[in-house]
């Protein structure tokens, strides 16, 4: 986990989230029907509604070319920053999600688990 955006783009350099505000939100990102996915895995016990966003460019579109990233979920774009899964297809990732629908991060932890299982 990164405590702010900048520490997570300093040490994910060739994943970054856009350093601008407006820009992360805008990002193609899970968010649960606009509700927010409930993080009952920090362990901070604060039930907080986050963003789970797929670095770098958000979750490639239909008609986009693939990107290989990282998926990552924060409080709308501001930190903590917790990195979900590393050197992912962000389309499978984002398909992954989308099927399960999570409203849990520990659900969208397990559909990207299985993503992972299925490429090893």
């Amino acid at each position: 986990m990164f405590e702010s955006v900048e520490a997570y783009n300093a040490a994910h350099p060739t994943t970054p989230f856009p350093a601008e505000r407006h820009k992360r939100s805008v990002l193609r990102g899970y968010r649960a029907a606009m509700r927010g996915v409930t993080d009952d895995v920090t362990g901070t016990g604060s039930g907080a509604s986050l963003t789970v966003d797929f670095l770098p460019g958000g979750a490639p579109l239909p008609d986009e070319a693939d990107r290989v990233g990282t998926v990552v979920a924060s409080r709308w774009g501001e930190g903590p920053v917790l990195v979900l899964a590393e050197n992912v297809s962000l389309r499978a990732a984002w398909q992954a999600v989308k099927d399960a629908w999570p409203t849990h991060l520990s659900d969208v932890r397990s559909a990207l688990e299985e993503l992972a299982t299925a490429d090893a």
